[in-house]
């Protein structure tokens, strides 16, 4: 089984998975989907790898604005589903930008990054790091592996949606991150596309923004 949720942010929204979890209890071969924030490694003192690891699943999670990337950059660098990802722990990965996962059968376009609209009131290498930009290598290790699948996937995860979508959906301002994933889309043919970042649950055609809700993908 797939599981897919929208940013847990350390313990601040961790509640959630414990919820559904307990009430839906997740198999060791089953997967978890987190869409950025999830910020599992905040700082040496909020290290929360304990927790996600004894969801009982495999976690895999792309980067949002508000992760300590210091930590995620200093992790050891495996494959997993087909994807370079740092290693967190036994059953907690971060996919880095720009792979693909193939997960029963399904392939998984992943590319972390957004932009923090509060960055001004948070403390650089401290609260916030200029590695949380969508970069031109990002964009273009998504291309270098998008062409082995003849550009197209079954999902793209994201973390910010594509400024097309996101004028749509939200009266939030767009941005140069999220014009770079309307480029990566007008690239990429796809069934579904979800993302987080938004603090929203709501649906708009092939497009999904995640926060509370968990989803099972059939």
């Amino acid at each position: 089984m797939i599981y897919v949720t929208g940013d847990t942010h350390g313990l601040n929204d961790f509640q959630k998975l414990e919820i559904y979890f307990k009430e839906h209890p997740a198999k060791k071969d089953d997967v978890l989907l987190i869409l950025g924030d999830c910020a599992v490694l905040w700082n040496e003192r909020d290290n929360y790898t304990k927790e996600y690891s004894s969801l009982g699943l495999t976690v895999l999670f792309i980067d949002g604005n508000h992760e300590n990337f210091e930590m995620l950059n200093a992790l050891p660098i495996v494959e997993i589903f087909g994807a370079k990802a740092h290693k967190v722990s036994p059953n907690v990965f971060h996919i880095l930008r720009g792979e693909i996962m193939t997960i029963e059968g399904k392939t998984f376009l992943a590319m972390g990054g957004a932009t923090s609209i509060d960055k001004y009131l948070r403390r650089n290498r401290i609260s916030w790091w200029e590695e949380e930009n969508i970069t031109k290598e990002d964009l273009e290790n998504a291309y270098k592996n998008l062409e082995r699948y003849n550009y197209e996937v079954d999902y793209v995860i994201t973390h910010c949606a594509p400024t097309s979508t996101l004028t749509r959906m939200f009266p939030f301002e767009a941005d140069d991150d999220t014009d770079k994933l309307d480029e990566l889309k007008a690239r990429t043919n796809f069934k579904k596309w979800y993302f987080g970042h938004y603090h929203k649950d709501k649906t708009h055609g092939d497009y999904r923004c995640f926060y509370y809700d968990i989803a099972t993908l059939d």
